[in-house]
């Protein structure tokens, strides 16, 4: 089947520009004149049968041919751009311009050669949380870490507490599915990352050594590849700074009183084909390390938790200068135990979730507030900016739906209870964030968010029970 080459956008606009449907503006700019999509609508689609009269059945995938004008700010793309409809490909340099309609998302996407960025997307909004699976695991769960490995698709490792291994889960049409077993013993978390096409993780414990584990694509497990000293690590960051990878190990105590040690900073070594140490950074408990970049700055922030006697401890925020970090604020935490950066529009926040209140002997307090903190770019300081009541958190998930923004907290403990609440709250901008659902969970310990086949889901897990559950997202 074949068509002449057709005007799409006379299907859907008036002449008039007085007349143009929602979401549409007529905009000038250098003596050119042309159309700006800020949202779609329902109006700007039409039957197929309008341009396709003789087709009887409409194909699964077709090709059309438009011309785009894109900002100077934008990917260049060529003049002429080819649309392809229906499953995502990997974007690369050799699709690069390429514009994909994903029919689940109603959504166009162009390749900038790395990533595929919106062009248009059918606006989503959070209608309610659906229970999507119950996933009973061996034991008590700390962390979750999801990733995609090529070919196989999405996957799931757990950090499981007892000495029965921890599991990694494949994501298939019914939910996470048992995919492979690994040895541990009282793992807290696991950090997936990638270097060029090779896929690695790494595990932490309650021993005295972390694992990183490698990809095979011929046994299609993963295997290990290097083992580091470390001490009680609680979390694991890779990042990337100048074609470097690095590896940041949050060590959280040396025996069972020493908490104010040294975390490690490792760099590859591409001659050894090993991780090596590059800095030392005194830390007390860490908990959690969060890596991010403002312009052209690298930060690194630790959560520090405890250090033997009280949890009122600043936890740091560092800057990258001449190949090593160096402080660049210390803020004031209570048992910090994760840190999440995330941005709306041009505007920087980290969130904080702070543990509980305790000094010496005292009574801890569980009913604290974790705390929002945006970037001040005048001032070159990141500054309170919400706070909110928690419970003995112990992680915060940002995700977007659409043009809508999200905090999802692990409440754990009250003070009396493991079964509570973890809430999920919406950007209202000028109100910052509200609650907008209370998801029952069971000491929970791990939020996480994904998306699968145009569907939109969180999961959780519990270090008190064990299993894990599945949320889809449902929106409308």
């Amino acid at each position: 089947m074949s068509s002449l080459p057709l005007d799409l956008l006379s299907f859907v606009l008036e002449r008039d520009p007085s007349k143009l449907v929602p979401g549409v503006h007529m905009k000038q700019a250098g003596g050119v004149r042309g159309i700006h999509f800020s949202s779609p609508d329902t109006a700007l689609s039409f039957p197929s049968s309008q341009i396709l009269v003789n087709c009887d059945l409409f194909p699964k995938e077709f090709s059309i041919v438009l011309t785009l004008k894109v900002s100077d700010s934008a990917p260049k793309v060529k003049t002429e751009a080819r649309v392809s409809v229906g499953l995502e490909k990997s974007c690369s340099e050799q699709l690069q311009g390429q514009l994909w309609f994903n029919p689940l998302k109603k959504g166009l996407y162009l390749c900038d050669g790395t990533v595929w960025i919106t062009v248009l997307e059918d606006r989503k909004r959070l209608d309610y949380v659906l229970e999507h699976q119950v996933l009973t695991t061996s034991s008590e769960t700390h962390d979750i870490e999801l990733f995609q490995v090529p070919g196989m698709g999405l996957m799931a490792a757990m950090a499981h507490r007892s000495a029965s291994g921890s599991a990694v889960y494949l994501w298939t049409k019914t939910g996470f599915q048992l995919y492979q077993n690994i040895s541990t013993n009282g793992a807290l978390a696991w950090r997936h990352f990638s270097m060029g096409n090779k896929v690695r993780f790494n595990k932490d414990s309650q021993a005295d050594f972390s694992v990183i584990y490698k990809w095979s694509k011929r046994r299609k497990r993963f295997v290990q590849f290097q083992t580091l000293q470390t001490h009680c690590a609680r979390d694991w960051e890779a990042f990337n700074i100048d074609g470097h990878t690095y590896l940041a190990v949050a060590n959280h105590r040396q025996g069972d009183k020493n908490h104010t040690i040294d975390s490690v900073i490792y760099r590859w070594n591409r001659l050894s084909k090993s991780f090596e140490v590059h800095q030392m950074l005194q830390t007390s408990g860490a908990y959690d390390w969060e890596f991010f970049t403002v312009g052209p700055y690298y930060f690194l922030v630790v959560a520090n938790a405890f250090d033997g006697v009280t949890t009122s401890l600043d936890s740091v925020i560092y800057v990258w200068v001449n190949g090593n970090f160096q402080v660049f604020q210390k803020i004031k935490t209570f048992c910090a135990t994760d840190w999440e950066m995330f941005q709306i529009d041009s505007r920087v926040f980290l969130v904080v979730a702070n543990g509980h209140r305790l000094h010496g002997n005292g009574p801890s307090q569980y009913t604290i507030n974790s705390t929002i903190y945006e970037l001040d770019m005048s001032a070159q300081l990141f500054v309170r900016f919400q706070d909110i009541v928690t419970y003995s958190a112990v992680d915060w998930e940002f995700f977007s739906l659409g043009q809508e923004y999200f905090l999802v907290v692990a409440n754990s403990f009250n003070g009396e209870s493991y079964s509570l609440n973890s809430i999920l709250y919406r950007w209202q901008g000028y109100e910052g964030f509200v609650p907008v659902h209370w998801l029952p969970t069971i000491g929970c310990s791990d939020w996480e968010f994904f998306s699968a086949k145009g569907e939109s889901y969180l999961i959780y897990s519990s270090a008190k029970a064990p299993l894990s559950k599945v949320f889809m997202l449902k929106t409308y």
